[in-house]
């Protein structure tokens, strides 16, 4: 198998176990990356058991991207919004970077906007100078 069949095989692992369980034990086997495992930390702690469903994945060496979803219910506080009990279901990209079977970067562009509106927080408008 290529490097780029491995890198490919481990993401979709990855998502298929981090669906079922977001233990430690888990990102542990899968994730060296710090800021990764804080986001999921975070994210879980706002959207429990929120689901990352693969849209697409697109290989190239020891990178993978990733079009995604993300679905879950906010029963948690999240950036500062307390919990609304709002569904949210949300599209973005993620690039990870693969090194000894463990992604140890990545690189996330969600639509942070329409996350905000689905559990209810209104967009400030800019201040005028």
């Amino acid at each position: 198998m290529s490097t780029t069949e491995k890198s490919k095989k481990l993401i979709q692992d990855y998502a298929q176990a981090l669906n079922t369980d977001k233990s430690r034990a888990t990102l542990d086997k899968f994730i060296v990356d710090r800021e990764l495992r804080e986001h999921i930390i975070l994210f879980e702690a706002g959207l429990p058991n929120y689901q990352l469903g693969i849209k697409d994945l697109v290989a190239e060496g020891n990178k993978v991207v990733c079009r995604a979803t993300v679905r879950g219910q906010h029963k948690g506080e999240l950036f500062g919004i307390a919990p609304t009990g709002q569904e949210v279901n949300v599209d973005g990209f993620i690039m990870y970077e693969i090194e000894d079977n463990m992604i140890v970067n990545h690189w996330m562009q969600f639509d942070t906007m329409a996350l905000m509106q689905q559990i209810g927080s209104k967009p400030v408008a800019a201040a005028a100078h």
